[in-house]
This record gives structure tokens, C-alpha cells and sequence, in this order.
């Protein structure tokens, strides 16, 4: 009898200290994250992505309608610029920022109500970090989609396969033999679980991905309702709309703790007991299955409190980006189709040189190569994005309409579709005259059909350009060619970038100046990196005599 009792105290004890080691090291990894959390706030995070990751990010944008496409987004690099801002914990606030910066396109109407929920998570240092916990406490994984999986395996739901059901009769049967004929019944209980396991692990690979989208899915809700029930959220709108659609699933839901406890990446001491209960019995693939049956009826639901919970978390992202520029403002939109930015900048930039400009028409931009011309054009358009995605510009001022920007900018040879760097950017330019919709169109375009010759460049860019005009579209343009300045004049205004030569150096101040450039400093570039004089000389001569005649003279010899 003493013995049994000190073994039952034995195991008793081991269990206590089992519970304590993890229950303290959670309670660490918890104060580590609050640190992490409030030292990233306001600073860069340095996420690097693989184009995978991105890729597996960009499932929810792809399922939606939103206003950047391709081209721009790369022109742009506004993956790099996500990255930047990207200060989320979860998968659905991961995603919906994504969705975010590529401007959803119902427009403007939410972004007085948006303002107000950034501004308070900026200021609420409490409330936010309650927040930032729970969107931790539902976790990413980045080697698939979890909107993608849990929207599809509602799509495709079917009852239980008999397989699992059968594998966790044959373990309570077992169970039994093993209580009722211990000498039979450990046998019985090994070969099962043996056969248990093998079936489990062929099963639950087919399974793996919708199964941890499913668990991340479930955190997702189980967080929603610690949010609402610590009063969160700022906004009463939202906090109603998450409450109705939290005590919908609730009652969907049912019973799925043992999905809701796994996590793969885990390494704690419960997770590896939990995970071998699942192995033997088939009670997560049991209640995965019931699960997704019963989501089918509130598949709308489903996705309502992934894009809610994604949109709460993207507004403290957004919080954090305004807390690291170095000054941001909060733009104007207009109904008159302008734009007009005061000491822009490019948030990446380490050390950005601010410009303005305001445009009521077209702009043409010239000046020498490095001189800041595609820089400009990014900084623009980057602002346009940012102010029409997260109510926040790297900028003094914003004022402009509700655009629907496009770019043609750094388009290159497409060698696996045979299409040359003339053909790809034609091919640019003629989607933006294809689109048809209501928003005033605003489009950069970094070196108009430099993919020709010279005649034909210069010709067919002036009727491009004057079309765009024509058709209200209202387009920022940088160019070598500064006869198109001449022959625009009265559409578009001109503006150019400048440098200096000083004690054999190039010096660019990278500011915009009114009115078309006149630097001629390209053959002094040459001379400057010692290119042999007969070169420099040559051409010096056949430019005079160019500008003299307006022809060009053969090269002798």
C-alpha cells in the first residue's frame, strides 16, 4: 500500500513539475514579447521576405478587387515598402495590410473613421499592446495561405472519414482490454497504436495545411472574443460588427480543442504530450472535419472576422510607420482633379531630399541621369498610394482627388515571353488608355518608348502624351528628350532636375526646378573619366554643329 501511495505521488509530482516548467516558460516568452513589441513600435523591424512568403501573403489580395496592379506595385517596389510598415503579429494582419497598400476599391468613404482608430492606437500605448499581444497569440505561417486553405476547405467540407472514426474505437477498445486483461491488453495497445499512428501520419499530410489554417483560424477566434471582452476596440462600428460576427462562429464552432491546442512550431512539453494523444486517437482529424462541415453555413462570417481582425491590426502597423518618419501628414482629398504635395519624400531613403509640386496639368521632367528624375516619380506616386491605402504621406501636406494610379517605369526585356523592352512598354502604356472607370487617372511614365530611335521615340510619345491630356489624365513624365519639351508646351508643365561640375566631380542637389533643363554636362561626364580627347572632341564638334544647322555631321575618317 505505502508503495502504490508513493508511486501515485511520485507521478502526481512529476505532473506538478511538468505543469509548473511550462507554465513559467510561457509567462517568459510573454514578458519577451511585450519587450519586442514596444521596442519595434515606431522603428523598423528589418523583415526580409522570400517571394514565396510574399506570395503566400498576397492570397487574400488576389481574392479581392483593388486598384494597384502589377506594374505599378513592382515599378515601385512597394513589396520593400510593406515590409517596412510591417509591424503585425498575425496571419490576417499580415494579409490585410497587403490587401491595404494596394488600395481596395470602394474608395474614400471610410478614411475619416480609419483616421480616428490609427490616431488612438498611437496614443493608447496600453490598449495597443493588449491588442498586439492577442494578434501575437494567433500566430503566421508563411509556408501557406491560411485565408486560402480555410476558404477552400469549407468550399469542399464532407463528413468524417470512417478510417478515423474507426482508428479511435479501436484505441478505446484497446483501453478497455488493457484495464479488463492487462496481460493481452498491452499488446493489443501497442499494435494499435502502431497502426493508429501510421494511418494518422499518411492521413494528416493531405490534411497538414488546412488543418493549421484551421488551428490559426480558431486562434483567430478565440482572440476576437478576449478583445471584445477587454473593450479593445476603439470604434463602436467595428466593435459590433466583430461582437455579431464572433457570437455567430461561436455557436458553429463546437468542440475543437484539440485543434485549437496544436501548434506546429511549438516546442513546450504539453504540445509534444498533445500531439501524440492526436497521433493515436484521430481526434484532431475528427473535429477538423466537423468543424469545417458545420463553417460551411457561416462562410460569410468567416471571412467578415479575418478581414475585421486584419484591418484592426493593420491600423497599429500603420501607427508605428507614422511613428518612424521623420515628419507625415494626414492627406486632403479633393474633387478637382489635382495634386498638389508639399515637401514629399521617399520613406526609404536614409537620407531623403524633400521636394514639391503641384500639378493642375501634366508634367514633363528633365535632367541628366542620377540627377533625382525616377526618384521624384516614385516618391509621387508612392505618396498618391499612401494616401489613398493608409491615410499617411511622407510629406508636409497632401491634397489631391481619388486617383487610380498607374506606372510605366521599370519595365525590362521579357525573354520567357519573346517580347522586347519596346514591346512590354507599349504594352504598359496601352492598358492605362484601356482602363475605363470614374476616378481621374494619374500616371508616371520614367522615360517615354525609350525602347526606339530617336525619331520615332520623340513622334510618338508627343501623341501619347498629348492623348493623355486629351483624355483628362493627368501624367508626370521624365524624358532625355527635351524637343518633346517644345512640342507639349501648352499641355504639360516643365520642370527638371539639375547638377554642378565642381573640381572634376558631379555634384546633384537632387531638387526639382521649374522650367525644362539645359545641362549639357555628358561629354564632360566623359572627359572627366578620362575618355580619350579625340572622343570628347569629336562629339563636342558635332554638337555645335548641330545646334548650328539642326542636322547632324558624318563622322570623318
Amino acid at each position: 500500500m505505502n508503495e502504490n501511495i508513493f508511486v501515485a505521488l511520485l507521478i502526481v509530482g512529476i505532473l506538478v513539475i511538468f505543469f509548473l516548467i511550462s507554465f513559467f516558460d510561457q509567462k517568459r516568452r510573454l514578458r519577451k514579447m511585450k519587450r519586442r513589441m514596444l521596442y519595434y513600435y515606431g522603428r523598423d523591424r528589418e523583415i526580409e521576405y522570400s517571394d514565396e512568403i510574399l506570395s503566400v501573403i498576397g492570397a487574400y489580395t488576389e481574392a479581392k478587387d483593388t486598384m494597384v496592379d502589377d506594374i505599378t506595385w513592382n515599378d515601385l517596389d512597394l513589396d520593400s515598402v510593406f515590409l517596412k510598415m510591417n509591424h503585425t503579429w498575425s496571419f490576417a494582419g499580415e494579409d490585410y495590410l497587403y490587401y491595404l497598400m494596394h488600395i481596395p476599391a470602394e474608395g474614400p468613404v471610410t478614411c475619416g473613421e480609419q483616421e480616428e482608430m490609427i490616431s488612438y492606437y498611437q496614443t493608447h500605448e496600453k490598449e495597443r499592446l493588449q491588442m498586439q499581444m492577442e494578434f501575437a497569440a494567433i500566430g503566421k505561417n508563411h509556408s501557406s495561405s491560411a485565408y486560402h486553405y480555410i476558404m477552400n476547405s469549407i468550399h469542399l467540407s464532407k463528413n468524417v472519414p470512417i478510417q478515423h472514426y474507426g482508428a479511435l474505437l479501436l484505441l478505446i477498445v484497446s483501453v478497455i482490454c488493457v484495464i479488463a486483461a492487462p496481460a493481452t491488453g498491452i499488446g493489443l495497445l501497442i499494435l494499435c497504436m502502431g497502426v493508429n499512428i501510421a494511418l494518422y501520419m499518411s492521413q494528416r499530410r493531405k490534411l497538414e495545411a488546412s488543418i493549421q489554417a484551421l488551428h490559426l483560424f480558431l486562434k483567430l477566434e478565440g482572440s476576437a472574443g478576449r478583445i471584445l471582452k477587454r473593450k479593445l476596440v476603439c470604434s463602436e462600428e467595428y466593435r459590433k460588427r466583430l461582437e455579431q460576427d464572433y457570437k455567430k462562429l461561436k455557436k458553429q464552432i463546437g468542440n475543437v480543442s484539440f485543434i485549437k491546442s496544436g501548434n506546429a512550431d511549438s516546442q513546450s512539453l504539453t504540445e509534444i504530450v498533445l500531439d501524440y494523444i492526436r497521433m493515436i486517437s484521430h481526434v484532431d482529424c475528427i473535429q477538423f472535419y466537423k468543424c469545417m462541415k458545420r463553417l460551411e453555413k457561416s462562410i460569410d462570417v468567416v471571412e467578415d472576422i479575418i478581414s475585421t481582425m486584419g484591418f484592426l491590426e493593420s491600423l497599429i502597423s500603420i501607427g508605428s510607420l507614422r511613428e518612424s518618419l521623420p515628419y507625415y501628414c494626414i492627406p486632403e482629398f479633393t474633387e478637382e482633379p489635382v495634386l498638389e504635395i508639399v515637401d514629399a519624400y521617399h520613406p526609404e531613403l536614409s537620407e531623403p531630399v524633400s521636394n514639391s509640386v503641384k500639378a493642375e496639368r501634366g508634367i514633363l521632367i528633365t535632367g541628366s541621369n542620377a540627377s533625382g528624375k525616377s526618384t521624384f516619380l516614385k516618391t509621387i506616386a508612392l505618396n498618391v498610394i499612401l494616401a489613398q491605402s493608409i491615410h499617411t504621406c511622407s510629406a508636409r501636406q497632401y491634397k489631391g482627388a481619388w486617383f487610380r494610379v498607374f506606372s510605366s517605369m521599370a519595365l525590362r526585356d521579357n525573354l520567357y515571353n519573346g517580347e522586347s523592352y519596346y514591346i512590354a512598354e507599349i504594352r504598359a502604356l496601352k492598358r492605362i488608355f484601356d482602363w475605363e472607370g470614374n476616378e481621374t487617372v494619374l500616371c508616371f511614365v520614367d522615360e517615354v518608348l525609350r525602347g526606339t530611335n530617336t525619331v520615332e521615340r520623340i513622334a510618338a510619345s508627343t501623341q501619347v502624351l498629348k492623348k493623355f491630356s486629351e483624355r483628362g489624365i493627368l501624367c508626370f513624365a521624365a524624358t532625355h528628350d527635351i524637343e518633346l519639351t517644345y512640342l507639349l508646351e501648352e499641355r504639360y508643365g516643365n520642370y527638371h532636375f539639375q547638377e554642378q561640375i565642381l573640381e572634376e566631380e558631379v555634384v546633384f542637389d537632387y531638387l526639382l526646378y521649374e522650367g525644362r533643363s539645359n545641362s549639357r554636362n555628358a561629354i564632360r561626364l566623359l572627359e572627366i573619366l578620362g575618355y580619350d580627347p579625340d572622343i570628347t572632341a569629336g562629339a563636342e564638334k558635332m554638337v555645335e554643329g548641330f545646334l548650328a544647322t539642326g542636322k547632324w555631321t558624318p563622322a570623318a575618317g
